[in-house]
């Protein structure tokens, strides 16, 4: 299987003009996997995630997986646009395992309009208490749509 690249934002639907439009933006997703953190030592570690989102782009929504639930230790993971940052999701433990989405609040639902001006680039901050983890790993997606580099979503025209 191959993969195709191509300039957006994408819009589907049927009826691209006039009072019937019917048109979207497409929802696209990048995602941080964090892989085995066997090992690893309490303190704190701030990654760049290699998530870098089109200026103008809204995140739909962030989805933390923890996939391998930690065990000795504890982790909590925030997401930022910045190193060090939770502007994109407060911190959340995840050290049980399962599905995780941080606190919203009108700041970062703020923050999930991204720059007009730049690309955004996604940071995790990753969290280890207690002890040196006997397990874990940790999956951060991240769901937006394209928009215009102004952050138009609904242009009136194609």
């Amino acid at each position: 299987m191959s993969f195709s690249t191509f300039s957006g934002p994408v819009r589907s639907g049927t009826v691209r003009e006039g009072a019937g439009r019917n048109t979207g933006l497409v929802v696209l997703t990048q995602a941080y996997d964090s892989g085995d953190l066997t090992g690893t030592t309490t303190g704190t570690l701030d990654i760049n995630s290699g998530i870098i989102l089109p200026q103008g782009a809204q995140i739909i929504n962030i989805v933390i997986d923890q996939v391998v639930a930690s065990t000795t230790g504890t982790t909590t993971v925030s997401v930022g646009n910045a190193s060090g940052g939770a502007q994109l999701s407060a911190a959340v433990a995840t050290t049980a395992g399962g599905r995780f989405t941080g606190t919203t609040t009108a700041a970062t639902q703020l923050a999930w309009q991204t720059s007009t001006t730049a690309d955004t680039t996604v940071w995790i901050r990753n969290v280890t208490g207690t002890a040196t983890l006997g397990s874990g790993r940790f999956i951060v997606t991240v769901n937006y749509a394209q928009r215009a580099p102004n952050g138009t979503a609904n242009p009136v025209s194609a």
